[in-house]
């Protein structure tokens, strides 16, 4: 039971953290501040406030849907701990998970779309290669000892 709940919230942290979608993914030093990769892409004042207004409005807008994620979760929880399963019931709530689910990765890539529309070309070109750098140095992953 513990580690179910344990296993929940890590599931609902990672649908809901804008910071991966800010900083386009990647685990660096930069990962407390998600506008710091686009600062590297050479963005200005004015890009970047409407870059932490774009998150602002996605942190406000996957709240509410977030928490309707974990009482969807709770229902199903519910649904599946009966002695007597209804599986239509179950399927039902599953499926509701589901389209909340992508509604949320969905809102995750048109932000994303949206920032990288407030970015220069060549923002966006740098921007490309620091990420391509960055999955380039994750594939190779930690040196050995």
């Amino acid at each position: 039971m513990k580690y179910r709940a344990i296993f929940i919230v890590a599931i609902l942290a990672a649908i809901a953290t804008p910071s991966v979608v800010l900083g386009q993914g990647g685990n660096n030093a930069d990962s407390s501040d998600p506008v710091a990769i686009y600062r590297q892409a050479g963005i200005n004042a004015e890009q970047e406030s409407g870059i932490r207004k774009l998150a602002q409005d996605y942190d406000q807008e996957s709240a509410v849907k977030l928490k309707a994620l974990g009482e969807r979760l709770q229902e199903l929880k519910t649904l599946a701990y009966q002695s007597v399963l209804d599986g239509n019931a179950l399927l039902a709530k599953q499926e509701q998970i589901n389209k909340l689910q992508s509604e949320m990765a969905i809102n995750r890539i048109q932000m994303v779309i949206k920032i990288r529309g407030i970015l220069t070309a060549n923002q966006n070109e740098k921007l490309a290669n620091i990420l391509k750098a960055r999955m380039h140095k994750e594939e190779q992953g930690p040196p050995l000892k």
